[in-house]
């Protein structure tokens, strides 16, 4: 039997390594969407095929400058109204 190679992977991170880095001077969109008020979703949605300053698609989704929150929750007004949710019927005995 030929001998086993060692593992090329590399090791899994430690939780620590997992954290988000606090001195980074972008937001994501979900960090942008907390700030201002928005859903994520509805945010990535008013954020498509617009031009704002401070944000860059990329093609992991927005890079989004800390500096330019105050300016893109004016451009962006106040945060949609939320769909109703699906009313569920009542079981039936």
């Amino acid at each position: 039997m030929p001998p086993q190679k060692a593992s090329k992977s590399a090791p899994k991170a430690e939780a620590s390594e997992k954290q988000k880095s606090k001195d980074r001077d972008w937001l994501t969109t979900a960090e942008l969407a907390t700030k201002i008020g928005w859903r994520e979703h509805a945010l990535r949605d008013a954020l498509r095929g617009k031009d704002l300053p401070g944000v860059r698609r990329t093609s992991f989704g927005y890079h989004v400058e800390a500096s330019a929150v105050d300016e893109i929750a004016k451009v962006l007004g106040a945060p949609p109204p939320k769909p109703n949710s699906p009313k569920r019927r009542p079981v039936r005995a």
